[in-house]
């Protein structure tokens, strides 16, 4: 906690992970507020909303590598410093394997805890408790990227501020949790049956992708398992739900 003191002190990365973090939270809540507003119903309300999604998630992290060089605080993060990386002097091709091996086998052994967890949720929660709605492959594709950078952008910022990569892994991941416990959509959500899966997956995967980013500091790897593991437990999800249905329809 003192690392972390001395260093918003020094850094204005730590400035720029706040801010995102305020905008996170003040963002949800006004979305909150207003989804029950005329403002709210209005067709155009969901595209606005895209796009803010789309400024936050890439637009704050695009600024901080330094995509707007007028502005004197951009430039503080470089591209390897959120892992996103090529084949390079620091990044041969022997490295690359490595981090591709280690990026299976955490995803192999994440997922073989994920499906035993959840199918045992399945079963102390009834047909209905757990399922994910349908949604198309590419709208999970964007959400895993908009997450990615974001977490990204959070491990990237702590590790040049701390200069400690275990520590800016964690207290990232902390600060991905505090986002959501801030949001009211977060939280109304594990009460309600067609989103509780939803918030159960991403929330474990956040955790995975943390470890797994500690281990190879590849963004590309990170991304690849988290959207494997994101669709194919959003298939298992749509299927369990669609057999329930059909058991239920028999019973009538």
């Amino acid at each position: 906690m003192d690392r972390l003191t001395s260093a918003y002190a020094s850094s204005p990365l730590l400035f720029w992970v706040g801010g995102s973090l305020l905008i996170y939270v003040l963002a949800a809540n006004a979305l909150w507020l207003a989804r029950s507003t005329r403002l709210g119903r209005l067709p155009a309300g969901q595209w606005l909303v895209q796009a803010g999604r789309f400024l936050f998630y890439l637009g704050i992290p695009y600024l901080a590598l330094g995509g707007w060089p007028r502005q004197p605080y951009t430039g503080l993060l470089s591209l390897e410093d959120m892992g996103i990386v090529g084949l390079s002097g620091r990044w041969p091709v022997t490295r690359w394997l490595e981090a591709l091996g280690t990026g299976l086998t955490v995803g192999l052994v994440a997922f073989l805890v994920l499906i035993v967890a959840w199918s045992g949720a399945q079963r102390m929660a009834g047909r209905v408790q757990l399922c994910f709605p349908s949604r198309p492959w590419w709208a999970i594709w964007v959400d895993v990227l908009y997450l990615e950078v974001h977490w990204a952008f959070y491990r990237g910022a702590l590790s040049v501020a701390l200069d400690d990569l275990y520590a800016a892994v964690f207290w990232g991941l902390g600060l991905v949790y505090v986002e959501w416990a801030l949001d009211p959509f977060w939280r109304q959500g594990w009460r309600l049956g067609s989103q509780a899966a939803e918030r159960w997956l991403r929330a474990a995967l956040a955790l995975v992708i943390a470890l797994l980013f500690f281990l190879t500091r590849n963004l590309w790897v990170c991304l690849g398992v988290h959207w494997l593991l994101e669709v194919i437990f959003w298939h298992l999800g749509r299927e369990r739900t669609r057999a329930a249905a059909m058991e239920d329809s028999t019973l009538l």
